[in-house]
């Protein structure tokens, strides 16, 4: 994308995004001069190119919220425990996770921003297991192997498990 900024007397911002192509760049270019003269603007007005990840602060001047790409801390999974030991259901964050905290006992809650995953463990209670959409315990996906700084297989080593087992596990 691109766009344009008319920011008064400070001059005619054109903003091009990293994704614009060569096509898109020279329009938002030949749209951002033109906008001077369609809108009577004086000749001297000033036209900025500015990129993105690479914007001077006269141009995030005019924006209440700016948030600087280059400082913006990529998003981190997060990983929930959910234990009803203490008599009701506990819901509690785990800081700097690994897989060894994947506790067998409770249901545990992996928010990877595009995606939320639910993990039973083998002997979670059935109250944990009620509400419970799940990726059960040996059943991982890739996708959320992938999320953990290292994951082995040979940690949770169990039996095979049908779709009637899975049931079983799950609701009784």
């Amino acid at each position: 994308d691109a766009f344009i900024l008319d920011a008064g007397q400070a001059g005619i911002f054109v903003w091009i995004g990293k994704e614009c192509t060569l096509e898109e760049r020279a329009k938002a270019w030949t749209i951002g001069e033109n906008f001077v003269k369609e809108h009577g603007l004086p000749e001297w007005t000033t036209v900025t190119r500015v990129l993105e990840t690479a914007e001077p602060t006269s141009f995030t001047q005019w924006f209440d919220e700016w948030v600087d790409s280059k400082s913006h801390k990529a998003f981190q999974p997060r990983l929930y425990q959910v234990s009803d030991k203490s008599g009701g259901i506990v819901v509690e964050e785990i800081a700097n996770f690994t897989q060894e905290n994947l506790d067998g006992d409770d249901v545990m809650i992996l928010d990877a921003l595009n995606r939320i995953y639910v993990w039973v463990g083998e002997n979670a209670s059935q109250s944990e297991k009620q509400n419970a959409v799940y990726t059960a315990e040996g059943k991982e996906t890739p996708d959320f192997k992938k999320l953990f700084p290292k994951w082995s297989e040979a940690m949770f080593r169990i039996g095979e498990r049908s779709v009637e087992n899975m049931r079983k596990l799950l609701f009784e």
